[in-house]
């Protein structure tokens, strides 16, 4: 008879949800979703240049188990970006499409006035 813990790595841990991003001026954007169940050992996040069928996503950072946010301080002004997140644990990543949200685009750098 297998152990718990055998059983519980076994299962792939379940697709977050509710993904919201916002942006903070050109220079970040904040993630937030909702975690689905606890067999999960952390989160992948990826991000793509752009919208559309043609993305080619890269992973960007991740974060640990019962983490469900996550700053993208590496973006440009004006750009449009779109975002994954994918749960993951020993057995692997969800097998469900990843979370993900099309179309962000970050405001323009937000610079003080000359005098």
């Amino acid at each position: 008879m297998k152990n718990d813990q055998s059983i519980f790595a076994s299962v792939l841990p379940q697709v977050p949800v509710d993904l919201l991003a916002v942006a903070v001026g050109g220079c970040q954007v904040f993630l937030a979703w909702t975690e689905c169940g606890a067999c999960g050992l952390g989160f992948r996040i990826e991000r793509a240049d752009g919208i559309g069928p043609a993305c080619s996503f890269s992973v960007i950072g991740g974060v640990g188990p019962h983490v469900s946010a996550f700053r993208d301080g590496s973006v440009k002004p004006r750009t449009t970006y779109s975002y994954r997140v994918h749960a993951w644990n020993a057995s692997g990543v969800t097998r469900r499409p990843p979370m993900w949200l099309r179309g962000m685009t970050t405001q323009a750098d937000t610079e003080l006035p000359d005098k």
